[in-house]
């Protein structure tokens, strides 16, 4: 069961991608989320001394390579960070945050699903949760 509470930031230029992180954010049952298309919005955002975001979702164009939204982790205004469309997928300092996650491409469902599982693990009396193609296996007919 995830964890209502958690804040996710957004980021990136385009509207639809931005909105499409966040339906399928929703579908897994995230609903406090704010989208924003800049970086200097993120910054206005994460200069607020209030409590820090837990995730920050990121186009890589927008953060210059991840340099600039690991400074935001590092100095503990983003607790968890995952990059999408990066293709320079160079090893990072060991100041990173808790979880940092840097994908080649767009974030698709199962991936956004994986991220946030690792950040916000379903509670262990939820049971094994069964893969979607293993449950697609079990329905195939047996020849």
């Amino acid at each position: 069961m995830p964890t209502k509470a958690l804040t996710i930031l957004i980021a990136d230029e385009q509207h639809l991608q931005r909105l499409h992180i966040e339906k399928m954010l929703n579908q897994l049952g995230y609903y406090r989320i704010v989208p924003v298309q800049t970086f200097e919005e993120v910054l206005i955002l994460t200069d607020i001394p209030a409590e820090p975001f837990d995730v920050l979702i990121i186009h890589a164009g927008l953060a210059a390579s991840a340099g600039r939204a690991l400074a935001l982790a590092q100095q503990q205004q983003v607790r968890h960070v995952l990059v999408y469309d990066d293709q320079d997928l160079k090893p990072t300092s060991s100041l990173a945050p808790l979880v940092l996650v840097r994908l080649p491409g767009s974030p698709d469902s199962v991936t956004l699903e994986h991220f946030m599982d690792i950040i916000d693990p379903p509670s262990p009396a939820s049971g094994l949760r069964v893969l979607p193609w293993l449950r697609e296996l079990a329905r195939s007919p047996v020849v």
